[in-house]
């Protein structure tokens, strides 16, 4: 099935129960790397000749957020789940993510030469390389959701170590992305359908109450790094957060084909 992909559909319950809480984001976060698949594939046949540095940034931005996901999985996330829930249980999820990373990377290998004048760019031949491994990505990301269902969670995890374990994963996102590319690139590929109404508390332990409308959406980051973002972060690589389906204000672009 080539892109574009729909969307996942939500997991039933609130983010404010705590149980059902992982399933809910997993999916959310899955949803960012759908959005921005489906929006290289809607750029790349009519990307015109300023916009490829930019749009490589893009690209390369995406590569390194599913790397960056599926490393905060392996190394912390899983295992932690795994405490509780048992050695072993979660391997699928590892399992699968051979299915389509080294086409992946091999994505990224070529895009580097693209970026660096070694090879021309060809905006049929970049769509053919991401449905080589898109569809085993698209499997993988559904896949994943019922692993984290409530019930199983709720059966082993008291409400203080899931928030506990929440917590400690948003503080290592924070510390070991990059402001400029990864904040700004979530803030454009979200579902603008997902609502994120919640009080929490944030890395630095402030509570932040989420009042604009476009500070309520997902993904979940303390207020004041959407702000830096859309003020700051954000401007360094401006052009590339275009290719984004929302604006920084969470708000859908207008679909517009340009001429190469």
């Amino acid at each position: 099935m080539p892109a574009p992909y729909p969307l996942l559909d939500m997991p039933p319950g609130s983010i404010k129960n705590i149980h059902e809480y992982p399933a809910i984001h997993m999916a959310a976060v899955h949803n960012m790397f759908i959005q921005s698949i489906n929006a290289i594939v809607a750029h790349a046949p009519t990307l015109p000749t300023n916009k490829l540095q930019p749009f490589m940034v893009f690209c390369f931005t995406v590569i390194d957020n599913i790397h960056h996901h599926h490393h905060i999985e392996e190394t912390f996330l899983f295992p932690e789940l795994e405490k509780k829930l048992g050695a072993g249980t979660l391997s699928r999820n590892f399992e699968e993510h051979a299915d389509f990373v080294p086409q992946l990377d091999e994505l990224k290998v070529y895009l580097q030469k693209v970026q660096t004048g070694e090879l021309p760019y060809d905006g049929p031949l970049l769509v053919e390389k991401i449905h080589l491994f898109s569809d085993s990505m698209m499997l993988h990301l559904s896949h994943e959701i019922p692993t984290l269902e409530a019930s199983r969670l709720k059966a082993v995890f008291t409400e203080k170590e899931l928030k506990d374990i929440d917590s400690q994963g948003l503080s290592i996102a924070l510390k070991t992305v990059s402001f400029y590319t990864s904040i700004p690139w979530g803030m454009v590929c979200a579902n603008p359908a997902t609502p994120w109404w919640v009080l929490r508390t944030d890395y630095m332990g402030l509570l932040i109450v989420f009042a604009a409308d476009w500070a309520c959406r997902f993904p979940p980051l303390p207020l004041p790094v959407k702000l830096a973002t859309r003020w700051w972060f954000s401007r360094r690589y401006r052009e590339a957060w275009e290719f984004g389906p929302l604006d920084l204000y969470g708000k859908p672009r207008q679909a517009e084909v340009e001429k190469p």
